[in-house]
């Protein structure tokens, strides 16, 4: 098995064998590597300790201090970045190192001098594109609940199976996934969510997600008694994801959009399933979910807004469009269209007039679009940078712009750099006293 190692890391390592220290590549990129894929990060294991490392890195590399606590080392490369630490085990060798990892395939180890190193089968898994947790150690998931979703998205990321011994200790640790820090939730969900079946794993693993997502858990076997829908709500759901781009926004929208049926159901007089305002429901409950995982405030407005809308009856005449374009913005149309033809994939096949009318509702929302008293926030003559520098609040200066934007499209500003600016002073500057004095007035 050829492996190559780029000159910049080469070198590197070479350093510490000049000083009479081990030095190994180890984890995801050998093992991206043995995959003949390009690593995106180079992590390097050694005997030296940090202070060791940075006395004879100093001299010939730009580092810093990195990782937990500060205790790796990281090297300033923007084509190959390195990230240098100590054997994390008393015995302070490459083997005990290599058995605290996580999974087999990322067990691995690599230099020129000594070649490919594989304590724990990892090359056949990956082969056979299996995830087995290293050594058939379950401490590995008490250690650090978080490998139970990195094993879900490293699965879904290579289109590998998790082996049965592996899926018995996950599911059986998953109720430690609750005092893992939501930051780190969120970067493995947003992951995994971008994979290509990642309805496929939601769906096999619901149990370890209801953890993270418990929200979720009333759609399961939710029947919506309704003829436009032959799946209940959750299987609808995986259904609607499963055809939908693989795109973060997109994805998370189409995961949380029904998550407030449950709350929402009723019956009409003939015993027909509704649920109204649903959608409205639904995005008050995605924002709760985004801001308990911390998610930023501009994705948890275009996902919740998609949310909102994305079973919103788009009106037929132009005053009435204009009106909506106003309430959702002409930014994410495309996105919220998207939505929409996905959902109708996850409906009763029988109602192919639904696709219909969502291809007519698209042609005319971009035909009104395409109106000169239509314009794009991007188009607006004012920028982020203008507000800040006329004394807008760095925080405040999204929120500013949305105002302003909205007063445009409604013709009550107009789009010139004179009016916007005037605007800002005599509007967005005043204080709060004085805005209610002129509320009053």
């Amino acid at each position: 098995m050829d492996i190559v190692i780029p000159k910049p890391v080469n070198e590197v390592l070479n350093v510490f064998y000049e000083n009479n220290y081990e030095a190994y590549i180890v984890g995801g990129a050998v093992r991206n590597m043995v995959m003949q894929e390009k690593p995106k990060n180079y992590n390097i294991v050694t005997n030296a300790s940090i202070e060791e490392v940075q006395k004879i890195l100093s001299k010939q590399y730009q580092t810093f201090l990195c990782g937990e606590n500060k205790k790796n080392l990281g090297i300033v490369n923007a084509k190959f970045p390195m990230e240098i630490s100590k054997y994390r085990t008393k015995e302070n060798t490459l083997e005990s190192h290599l058995m605290t990892n996580d999974f087999s395939m990322n067990a691995l180890a690599y230099s020129d001098e000594d070649g490919l190193i594989d304590y724990s089968g990892g090359i056949l898994d990956i082969r056979d594109k299996i995830i087995r947790v290293n050594d058939d150690n379950e401490e590995i998931f008490i250690d650090d609940p978080l490998r139970i979703l990195r094993a879900i998205r490293l699965a879904g990321e290579y289109g590998m199976k998790i082996d049965p011994k592996t899926q018995e200790y996950m599911f059986e640790h998953r109720d430690l996934l609750r005092d893992v820090a939501p930051e780190r939730i969120r970067d493995e969900l947003c992951k995994i969510m971008v994979t290509t079946h990642c309805a496929f794993y939601l769906k096999k693993y619901f149990e370890i997600f209801l953890i993270v997502l418990p929200e979720l858990s009333l759609m399961e076997g939710f029947h919506q008694n309704n003829p436009h829908h032959i799946y209940n709500v959750l299987d609808h759901t995986f259904v609607t994801i499963k055809n939908i781009e693989p795109d973060l926004e997109l994805r998370l929208a189409m995961l949380f959009h029904d998550i407030a049926k449950p709350f929402t159901y009723s019956t009409d007089e003939n015993g027909i399933g509704t649920f109204e305002n649903h959608g409205i429901r639904g995005a008050e409950i995605t924002r709760d979910i985004m801001n308990r995982l911390k998610f930023n405030k501009k994705l948890i407005q275009k996902v919740t807004k998609l949310v909102e809308y994305h079973d919103y009856e788009i009106p037929e005449k132009d005053p009435q469009v204009k009106d909506f374009l106003n309430k959702f913005g002409i930014d994410n149309i495309e996105n919220l269209f998207k939505i929409k033809r996905a959902n109708f994939y996850g409906k009763n096949p029988a109602y192919v007039s639904e696709m219909s009318k969502i291809e007519e509702d698209y042609t005319r929302i971009k035909s009104a679009m395409r109106k000169s008293s239509f314009i794009k926030k991007n188009e607006m003559r004012i920028t982020g940078k203008d507000l800040v520098d006329l004394g807008i609040k760095e925080e405040q200066v999204g929120e500013t712009l949305n105002r302003m934007y909205q007063l445009v499209l409604e013709k009550k500003l107009k789009n010139n750099r004179d009016n916007l600016v005037s605007h800002v002073i005599n509007n967005e500057l005043i204080s709060e006293e004085e805005q209610v004095l002129k509320m009053v007035a």
